[in-house]
């Protein structure tokens, strides 16, 4: 009896161990430019069911720290590695970290009368205009009416830039792609956008987000858009408002903390820009 007892518990005990082994294992992180100092990231450790971390960063320099933030002496980009591990599982995630690129923002200017101006788009964390109508050249100078119309042809000035990523990915809205116009119809207008500032940007991409079930969208106003590119006029205006939405496809819903929309003013001389980062 006492043999049979003992073959059991040995089982037992084998079996307990490859259970254990079993168990789902994954190496995830996300990150985040520093928008004060140069080179510096602050990752997030998003790893499932792991118990040690270790960061490698490519640079020499390694962590085992489970939220690390890392200063890279050279620019980007930055190949770093995760390794998560837990007992005898052990998974890896590797990324190349590098500048954001901000699609299609367009620039919308209303004078209060009929007005000549130049307009600079600046990076204070480094970065550069990739595209751009009209042709930018290190500045845009213009002519723009009261009603926004630009040298008689244009009604917005359009840019695309690349960028550290600095962008916050903490609060925002988890919409199901059926829904996706709606939304965006519903929050532009909260933060006071145009009816036709709105269709410009629901006519492009509500077609372009097709892949996902669902999506989850970040804003991001001009405290966060100012530290990584600005916008500096000739003839400065009285309001510039400013709303990027960092838009990442999911394919499960999610909850979110909610973020407060403070609308953008239109008073005097006013400016409004809309564009979209895709992660």
């Amino acid at each position: 009896m006492k043999k049979y007892l003992a073959l059991f518990f040995l089982f037992a005990l084998i079996w307990s161990c490859d259970d254990d082994d079993s168990d789902f294992l994954e190496a995830c992180f996300t990150y985040q430019f520093s928008d004060t100092t140069e080179g510096q990231i602050h990752f997030t450790n998003c790893s499932e069911n792991a118990s040690s971390y270790l960061w490698e960063f490519g640079d020499g320099e390694t962590s085992t720290e489970k939220n690390p933030v890392h200063t890279f002496s050279s620019s980007p980009p930055y190949f770093v590695s995760l390794t998560a591990q837990k007992g005898r599982l052990k998974d890896t995630y590797t990324a190349s970290i590098g500048n954001i690129t901000v699609f299609k923002p367009n620039i919308y200017i209303y004078p209060t009368e009929q007005t000549d101006l130049c307009v600079k788009i600046e990076f204070p964390l480094g970065g550069e205009v990739i595209e751009s109508i009209p042709e930018y050249g290190g500045e845009w100078c213009v002519n723009v009416l009261p009603n926004g119309l630009i040298d008689n042809q244009y009604t917005f000035l359009f840019y695309e830039s690349s960028q550290p990523d600095i962008f916050q990915d903490k609060e925002g809205w988890c919409i199901p792609r059926s829904e996706l116009k709606s939304f965006f119809e519903n929050n532009l207008q909260q933060y006071n956008f145009s009816p036709q500032e709105i269709t410009d940007f629901t006519d492009y991409w509500v077609p372009r987000l097709n892949t996902n079930s669902f999506y989850l969208i970040y804003p991001q106003t001009n405290e966060i858009i100012d530290k990584a590119i600005q916008l500096n006029f000739s003839t400065q205006p009285d309001n510039i408002g400013r709303l990027f939405y960092l838009i990442t496809g999911a394919n499960k819903a999610k909850v979110l903390k909610e973020p407060e929309i403070n609308p953008l003013e239109r008073n005097d001389f006013y400016v409004t820009e809309w564009g979209v980062i895709l992660k």
